[in-house]
């Protein structure tokens, strides 16, 4: 069970998203074709469902994760927990960082994270996944590791309490993950195969076909400059100079991978008055925890 110290922090948070909602019908519109997803303390509609929508609760989702992780043998004794909600709470995103559950990865220290995200407007699927807080940098690492992420949508099939119970193999799951950063740490690589890698991946824009026809480059330029700014800036911090520059440093695994997180993590390139951050954030952690599992990233891995 928690303690109290953690129980307080717990009710706190989840006061952001502990309201009532109701599904009402829409007039003039058959339910078996939409209604209303209704937050009523505020008479906000917060979307429009289906007829076999059946609303997890942001509160029920996140709660029974905390439960789940005490039953898997963590400890939360000193849990940093957080929860924002967005667009009147229609959506909403936990994180969860557990200081106690460390790595050191070259010396990068790690602490394990748990993400979760629920929504009533369809954005979102309750998902949920765990990755690292790197400390050097606060990069939220997000991993390739399958059984570290579930994705669910909100039908009368789906069980919340049977998807939490995933949390305790997830668990395994990401901490096996470290072994691979342990060797991206050391693997070697040259700024061409990075060129090359964030070209083919996460800076490659999926075009029409006109567009192909019409010369139109698939690499967004922009974006890969991004990336390969940061990546020269973590071969300078950790194999080079620091602040005095690479000095012919060359480049590891690990520093490419750091780069695509803190392009995912901090958005620096989008402008601050976005209000669409939370979700670009989550798109681009896709976009990283498909790169790491494409066959480019393997054969970097592997040589």
């Amino acid at each position: 069970m928690l303690n109290t110290k953690i129980e307080e922090s717990v009710w706190k948070e989840m006061q952001k998203v502990n309201f009532p909602i109701d599904i009402q019908k829409i007039d003039g519109i058959p339910n078996e074709m939409g209604r209303k997803l209704v937050r009523t303390d505020l008479n906000r509609p917060l979307g429009i469902v289906k007829s076999k929508y059946k609303p997890i609760l942001h509160k029920d989702a996140f709660e029974g994760a905390l439960q789940e992780m005490v039953n898997g043998g963590l400890t939360l004794d000193n849990a940093q927990i957080e929860i924002d909600s967005y667009e009147h709470g229609a959506m909403a995103k936990m994180e969860v960082l557990l200081p106690e559950k460390q790595i050191m990865i070259g010396d990068h220290k790690l602490y394990l994270k748990y993400v979760a995200r629920n929504s009533y407007n369809g954005r979102w699927k309750f998902q949920s996944f765990f990755g690292w807080l790197n400390e050097v940098c606060f990069n939220t690492l997000v991993t390739g590791q399958k059984l570290a992420y579930t994705s669910n949508r909100h039908t009368k099939s789906f069980d919340i309490d049977q998807s939490n119970k995933k949390i305790q193999n997830a668990i395994t799951a990401v901490t096996d993950e470290t072994e691979r950063f342990k060797n991206w740490w050391d693997k070697i690589v040259y700024d061409e195969q990075i060129k090359n890698l964030f070209e083919t991946t996460i800076a490659k824009q999926h075009l029409s076909k006109g567009s192909r026809i019409a010369g139109i480059s698939e690499t967004n330029k922009k974006q890969l400059a991004i990336l390969m700014s940061l990546y020269h800036e973590e071969v300078a911090q950790i194999h080079g100079k620091g602040d005095y520059g690479r000095n012919d440093a060359k480049g590891s695994l690990w520093c490419a991978y750091q780069s695509a997180t803190a392009w995912s993590t901090h958005l620096s390139d989008i402008n601050k008055d976005n209000t669409k951050k939370y979700l670009i954030q989550v798109e681009r952690q896709k976009q990283v925890s498909e790169m790491i599992e494409t066959s480019k990233w393997k054969d970097l891995e592997n040589a």
